[in-house]
């Protein structure tokens, strides 16, 4: 019978040797998409598309890459392409005052609270330059514009961002809401994780429910979740209790470990219900970033997973 089983076969061995090979810049790619994007959760949307587009696009690319630029170009273009579907943010796209140069702890600190107060454009030129220290005609390779145009849209930034940052009026955006349960399917998930019963979990899926372990693997179908990553985790002799939390303005599961007697952040869930079924499953276990930066609200400590199966 004619199927993808051996392509997909030979993909997946191609793709270990891919996370390798990128594994060294994945924090700072993450860094990257937190900063320019200013949500965790779309940071890690970016990074997801980003790893996709970079991985599937080598065939088609016939001259070298050094990987770190690779990605980073990727990720610039596939946000600003994005946020030309979006409403545009304007400020002073024309500003031309004179402004002092800031010192690049001053600009890391404020990028994180102001970003999303500069334009597009602008919030990527000032991370590539002042962040992530790339030259201008890196920039500019990345971005698809002159060395002289990304220097202009830098001089633009530093200016509105000195700007902004002088007004003083900072808000945060990472702050949790109502952590109360507002779907009893939830609840029942919950129970049935905490009494690491795989056959309770399976009972809420959705025939055709979806599994996506991020970074690695999908699932399609009850039956298949329940043969593979459910017993997986039902055999799992890690402690693991799941809560329920909003981060960032998202519903997620939380699930703790143990570190010795302190309690850690070990993975999320993120569960799509309609009708009453689980039809779409998200696990964030190979999302190191974001574990840590979950960690980091929470104020523990976290497991260290890694980025790749068998790490």
């Amino acid at each position: 019978m004619n199927n993808l089983d051996n392509v997909s076969e030979e993909m997946r061995d191609l793709k270990m040797k891919f996370d390798q090979l990128i594994k060294p810049h994945r924090p700072a790619l993450w860094k990257y998409c937190k900063m320019i994007t200013g949500s965790p959760w779309d940071a890690e949307d970016l990074v997801q598309d980003t790893l996709i587009k970079a991985y599937s696009a080598l065939p088609r690319i016939f001259q070298p890459l050094l990987p770190k630029r690779y990605l980073f170009r990727i990720a610039t273009n596939t946000w600003l392409n994005h946020q030309r579907k979006q409403k545009p943010i304007t400020l002073e796209e024309n500003a031309e005052e004179e402004y002092e140069d800031l010192d690049p702890f001053e600009i890391r600190e404020a990028m994180e609270k102001l970003v999303k107060h500069l334009t597009p454009k602008q919030r990527a030129v000032l991370l590539l330059f002042d962040i992530f220290q790339f030259r201008g005609n890196e920039v500019a390779e990345m971005m698809g514009l002159t060395e002289g145009s990304v220097k202009a849209l830098l001089h633009r930034a530093r200016a509105n961002l000195k700007k902004i940052n002088q007004e003083k009026k900072l808000q945060s955006s990472l702050k949790s809401g109502d952590n109360s349960i507002p779907d009893p399917v939830i609840e029942i998930y919950l129970d049935a994780f905490n009494r690491r019963d795989p056959d309770a979990i399976a009972s809420l899926l959705d025939e055709n429910a979806v599994n996506d372990i991020v970074h690695t693997s999908y699932e399609y179908g009850k039956e298949t979740i329940r043969k593979h990553s459910l017993e997986g985790w039902a055999q799992d002799p890690m402690p693991m209790t799941a809560t329920y939390q909003i981060l960032w303005g998202k519903p997620v599961v939380v699930v703790m470990t143990k570190l010795g007697k302190k309690d850690a952040v070990y993975s999320l869930i993120e569960l799509e219900i309609d009708a009453s079924v689980i039809v779409n499953k998200r696990t964030y276990y190979f999302c190191q970033d974001l574990l840590e930066a979950v960690a980091n609200e929470l104020e523990v400590p976290v497991h260290r997973n890694g980025y790749i199966y068998g790490e």
